[in-house]
């Protein structure tokens, strides 16, 4: 396989390194993460450049892009802001379930005001008893008339304070089998009787990740994202874009750990000479480098065979795996290189280091991507 850009590709590259030029340096990004509010002024600035609809239809002012382009767009902006690539993943996932499956109507009301940044979106699907497990979902939608009312609990919502729609996953036949019986709706987050709480999290507060309670919520038919009951296998779509969008955000985060690793192994002296030149750090670094090739190859093949149509839930799965485990690893050595100077929060290394520990749970679990590479050979 070559993975070399195409122009295009190279493009797209040079203008969101441009972009976080401009609004996303290492003082913007920190001060948008101690100030814990949304950073608007980052969402229009995503839209105004065209970035917020990079995989959406054109025709609604999307970018049309396939998902290796969308996965080097995640990689370029998660090197330099963890912020952004968090709007772009939520917004995407969100923005590419209506656009399969939403009706006419749904799609020309929402996509275009999404790309412009004029409406965000929040994906409520993960509960305290049902994670990783998302058959065992109990928030109920039960039919009253014409309308829906639901009733229950969603945990860690990213987004959902500073949303203006909340997705959400909903048991709408208790009787169906479970993965039968779910809907998706679109609920205002202004809804009646709908009560959002943000938790306090390791990092990226900036961006809320919310308890949502409905309380009788009432939406309209019209609300419904596609077919009654039908939503299961849009989940498993929006699952294999949160997972290719988490391990091609791992790549740029790595990428920017590398960045700075290099930079001081030539800058620090010590003993006489900069702390490059000695072994031990070179082989550190080599790993580093070594661990985000390989990294590139997984994402970048996964992202591949999904635009040409092949199943490929495994290669997916482990891009995934792969790229949150050696984030993670990356970033712990990348602390270790830098000192203690690293420790302190001034420093943007501790900040990669917690983005890095999102990695490991974000679109599943470590142990639900081998489970489920397991179950596609056969075991």
């Amino acid at each position: 396989m070559d993975f070399r850009d195409t122009e295009q590709q190279a493009e797209l590259r040079q203008s969101i390194r441009a972009f976080c030029a401009t609004h996303c340096d290492s003082e913007s990004e920190a001060a948008r993460e101690q100030s814990e509010q949304y950073p608007a002024d980052l969402h229009r600035a995503l839209a105004a450049a065209g970035l917020l609809g990079l995989g959406l239809p054109r025709d609604y002012g999307g970018g049309g892009l396939d998902l290796l382009a969308q996965c080097i767009a995640f990689e370029e902006l998660s090197r330099h802001s963890g912020a952004a690539a968090n709007i772009l993943f939520i917004n995407g996932v969100c923005g590419a379930l209506v656009a399969a499956g939403g009706s006419p109507a749904q799609r020309e009301a929402l996509l275009g005001p999404l790309c412009a940044g004029e409406l965000r979106f929040a994906f409520a699907l993960t509960e305290s008893e049902a994670g990783s497990d998302l058959a065992g979902l109990s928030l109920t939608a039960q039919p009253r008339g014409e309308d829906y009312v639901l009733s229950g609990s969603k945990l860690y919502t990213t987004g959902a304070a500073d949303a203006h729609f909340l997705l959400t996953a909903a048991r709408s036949d208790a009787k169906a089998g479970p993965r039968q019986g779910i809907s998706l709706f679109l609920v205002p987050a202004d809804s009646a009787g709908l009560e959002i709480t943000a938790l306090p999290k390791l990092a990226g507060n900036e961006i809320a990740s919310c308890r949502v309670a409905y309380r009788d919520v009432q939406v309209s038919s019209d609300a419904r994202l596609g077919e009654a009951n039908g939503a299961w296998s849009w989940l498993m779509l929006g699952g294999a874009l949160e997972r290719l969008s988490v391990a091609a955000s791992c790549l740029g985060l790595s990428r920017a750990i590398l960045d700075a690793v290099l930079a001081h192994a030539a800058e620090r002296e010590q003993f006489g000479q900069p702390i490059g030149r000695f072994q031990a750090v070179q082989h550190r670094i080599a790993d580093m480098s070594v661990r985000i090739e390989a990294m590139q190859w997984l994402v970048y093949a996964a992202a591949q065979a999904a635009d040409l149509g092949a199943a490929a839930q495994r290669q997916i799965c482990s891009a995934k795996l792969f790229a949150a485990e050696n984030a993670q690893q990356i970033a712990q050595d990348g602390m270790r290189l830098l000192g203690g100077r690293a420790y302190f929060s001034d420093n943007p290394m501790q900040r990669r280091l917690r983005e890095a520990l999102l990695a490991l749970y974000a679109g599943g679990t470590m142990e639900i991507q081998r489970n489920l590479i397991a179950r596609s050979l056969g075991l």
